[in-house]
């Protein structure tokens, strides 16, 4: 599909494709002329397409085919063909993800077995690249070579992927499933984000293992995985793995989606009787019980090209994190030298990463590379989890010479897996879940984190950005993570991104905080002033990962709070694009079922209004407007108020009844400390009466102190919308909605809820609180709009586990609906 002359591919070799394999692509073949001919259906199709790797897009009518490429690696005539495929049915570019998978897009369906038929000619497979099967496993880009490492972990990486490929274990598992190797404690397989994270370890006695860890996972609910095994003898590595898939196939909830994953097992059970199942499934499993003998490894042929001179290692080549060296006027050379280029352990070598910028590689680059390896190497790459290749034993004497062929392809950016080597997954390029285009963003900051000239200040720092919540580019664990939503404004929308600081994995592992959600258009000037306080307020060697950590979550949102301003469309309509974008910004319809998500952002919204109102009352009594400052703060105990009474269904219409609500559902449960209590009668001391400094400052204060009781008690909230209380005494009983019996059709015999002329999301959040009053088995009949309500409410009502019985339309003309509703227990 590249629109030039097709390129001039070297000879590949290939081998024949063993009977099974080719039997299986003859299958996908068959199923997929079935689907084009209209003899099958799409629904049918899609889980069927996922297993073999191939995913569809955004745009209708093509597919995303994802190689796996286990633990990175990847040869020189393997990677030709990857070019080759490319360049005939997709883009002619490549793109390396975080899971060192290669991606090919805007495929046609018509063209997929021809691409899977000539990648298993040069043993490659996209089987199992996606859907809910063990995904790619991971490594280190640099096991083997390693300085720091315990032991090369690339054949036991290698050994688990194959041994899991087409495993019958893991072909319908309730939700995707990934493992990862790490051969030191720098940990650069990030290990404590994966669903098994497998860390080389040794004994005292000599005795090499895996220390293993389970349970972790990013997406909307992150989780750092937890201890399973302090040492995992290799004999045991196999059934060790297989018994965790077992827990997790027997265990992990089939009917939601959203709390399939093996973290929400864990939350369920508790660790402990996680571990207790584990190690009765290891038992029961006989073909996995351990028989003390070694464990038969796929070997990985990665030996190193003859020297004509060795040399020793010395301290002049780069070490890939630019600490500590002056830089002064460098060459280009020098400079890609010192942040690409890594001493190997072993005498004489060096290994050279190939910056990708958000790892995509043209086809053309890709047969240079291939051509280079083989040049200056033994013919073997790999990717990286943060989207770049490496070029591993290359003689020391050679690396300027291979930088020069680098520079005349266009890949020879310094920078590679610092921190202005941003991560961006394809966003709304390509990917059907998409918000953001997370790739605009990720050029616009190259601006902040210029390649090669990064001050030495930001070494540890990465940036990561995701177009989703759903973590592809894994922006929970890094120092600055971003990721894309949408927020409607009046008649527009814009798009934004939830800000998440301190993230880290190595060490103690961390999930960053959700900080502050920024409009796209403004990210850039936030990080820059984030990096300013950085440098004003920092303590001597303190760098910016510990700084984050000690200043913490609320003064440094404090700090960003100005650049969440959002103007009106009239004002500054280019907010309302996103970066790179020639229309409006829009949100695409992802599906129905959203209403809890945008339950939370209506509460996420009230308490960020709050902020702002603050940030604005600080500024007016610095500019001596103390009136115009209270008034400010009264808005902020509003904003802050309203928000927690989206947790109870209620959307006040005035204030006064927003505080005798707030008052009677959410003070008098002690969700607030007792001094906000009775909320009316202190806020009509806000009034603009005194206008004095410290009386404005005194209600400042006041309003401070309440929106951070009332953050407290968001940031414990789970997603079910439930406020903690500090104390159990009940709540005055407040106003029901009335409930009738419908006249017509026929009755159920429930109770109804009438709601109609109830908006997404207050409609499925009155009906989740009434569906709490109610004992399972108990049946509820809700009376909904036709349009978004009857679209959205039911579905997140299955998501929430509850049967919907029944749903038709109320009247002939189908303005209303109703929608039978069976409570399911815990």
């Amino acid at each position: 599909m590249s629109p030039t002359q097709p390129l001039a591919v070297p000879a590949i070799e290939t081998h024949p494709i063993p009977p099974a394999i080719a039997e299986e692509i003859d299958t996908f073949e068959a199923e997929a002329m079935r689907l084009l001919s209209g003899d099958a259906s799409s629904d049918l199709f899609k889980p069927f397409r996922l297993q073999y790797g191939i995913y569809g897009q955004r745009q209708a009518g093509v597919q995303m085919v994802r190689i796996k490429i286990p633990f990175g690696g990847i040869s020189a005539n393997q990677l030709r063909r990857v070019a080759e495929l490319a360049d005939r049915y997709a883009t002619g570019v490549g793109h390396v993800t975080t899971r060192q998978d290669i991606q090919m897009h805007f495929v046609e369906l018509k063209d997929v077995p021809t691409i899977m038929r000539g990648l298993a000619e040069v043993g490659l497979t996209t089987r199992e690249a996606c859907a809910n099967t063990v995904r790619n496993v991971t490594a280190c880009h640099l096991a083997g070579v390693c300085r720091g490492e315990v032991f090369d972990v690339t054949p036991y990486a290698k050994t688990v992927a194959y041994h899991l490929l087409r495993n019958p274990l893991n072909q319908s598992l309730p939700r995707k499933f990934k493992i990862a190797f790490s051969g030191c404690a720098h940990d650069c397989a990030l290990t404590p984000i994966h669903d098994i994270g497998l860390l080389a370890v040794k004994r005292a006695d000599g005795d090499i293992g895996f220390r293993m860890v389970a349970g972790g996972g990013l997406g909307s609910a992150p989780r750092v995985a937890q201890l399973l095994r302090e040492f995992t003898p290799m004999d045991e590595l196999i059934p060790s793995i297989e018994a965790v898939i077992k827990v997790f196939d027997t265990l992990g909830n089939r009917k939601n989606r959203n709390k399939a994953r093996m973290k929400f097992v864990i939350d369920k059970l508790g660790f402990e009787e996680f571990k207790r199942r584990w190690e009765a499934a290891y038992v029961s499993m006989g073909h996995a019980l351990p028989r003390h003998e070694p464990i038969r490894l796929l070997q990985h042929q990665d030996e190193p090209p003859a020297l004509i001179m060795p040399l020793r290692n010395g301290a002049a080549h780069g070490n890939g994190n630019g600490n500590g060296i002056q830089r002064g006027q460098e060459t280009p050379f020098e400079m890609w030298k010192r942040t690409n280029v890594i001493t190997q352990k072993q005498d004489g070598y060096v290994t050279a990463a190939i910056k990708l910028f958000m790892g995509d590689i043209t086809a053309e680059q890709m047969l240079a590379v291939a051509g280079l390896a083989e040049r200056y190497s033994n013919g073997n790459l790999r990717t990286t989890i943060n989207q770049n290749i490496v070029i591993r034993w290359i003689p020391e004497q050679q690396i300027e010479n291979l930088y020069g062929d680098l520079a005349a392809q266009g890949l020879a950016d310094p920078g590679a897996e610092l921190v202005e080597d941003i991560i961006a997954c394809p966003g709304t390029d390509t990917c059907g879940l998409g918000i953001t285009s997370s790739k605009g963003l990720a050029r616009a900051l190259a601006e902040v984190f210029p390649a090669g000239r990064v001050p030495a200040d930001l070494a540890g720092v990465d940036v990561k950005i995701s177009g989703c919540h759903n973590s592809c580019a894994q922006h929970h664990i890094s120092t600055i993570g971003l990721h894309g939503v949408g927020k409607r404004i009046g008649e527009h929308t814009l798009p934004m991104y939830e800000l998440h600081l301190g993230g880290k994995v190595h060490g103690a592992a961390k999930i960053g905080q959700m900080t502050v959600k920024l409009p796209a258009k403004a990210v850039s000037a936030a990080i820059t002033h984030l990096i300013d306080v950085y440098r004003r307020d920092r303590k001597p060697g303190e760098s910016m990962p510990a700084f984050i950590d000690r200043v913490g979550k609320h003064a440094l949102k404090d700090e960003l709070i100005p650049y969440t301003i959002v103007p009106s469309y009239e004002d500054d309509p280019t907010f309302y694009y996103d970066w790179e974008g020639e229309e409006p910004f829009i949100l695409e319809d992802l599906g129905p079922g959203e209403c809890a998500g945008g339950a939370l952002e209506m509460i996420e919204n009230g308490i960020l209004e709050a902020d702002q109102e603050l940030y604005q009352a600080k500024l007016l009594v610095e500019n001596h407007q103390y009136s115009v400052s209270v008034n400010k703060s009264y808005r902020a105990v509003l904003a802050a108020a309203k928000a927690l009474l989206v947790t109870e269904g209620l959307e006040p219409s005035t204030d006064a009844e927003t505080f005798i609500e707030f008052d009677s559902r959410i003070a008098q449960k002690g969700v607030v400390p007792a001094k906000y209590r009775a909320l009316s009668k202190i806020v009509g001391d806000l009034g603009p009466k005194e206008t004095t400094e410290e009386s404005a400052r005194e209600k400042m204060l006041f309003a401070k102190g309440f929106v951070d009781a009332c953050r407290v008690a968001t940031d414990q909230m789970g997603k079910d919308l439930k406020l903690s209380a500090v104390k159990t005494e009940p709540p005055p009983t407040a106003p029901a909605p009335v409930e009738t019996k419908p006249a017509a059709p026929a009755p159920t015999g429930a109770p109804v809820y009438d709601l109609r002329g109830v908006a997404c999301p207050m409609n499925y959040v009155k009906t989740k609180l009434k569906l709490e009053m109610m004992d399972a088995g108990e049946k509820l009949e809700v009376w909904l709009d036709a349009g978004e309500p009857i679209k959205n409410v039911p579905m997140s009502l299955k998501n929430d586990g509850h049967k919907v019985l029944v749903q038709e339309a109320l009247e002939a003309d189908a303005a209303h609906y109703r929608v039978l509703v069976e409570k399911v227990g815990e």
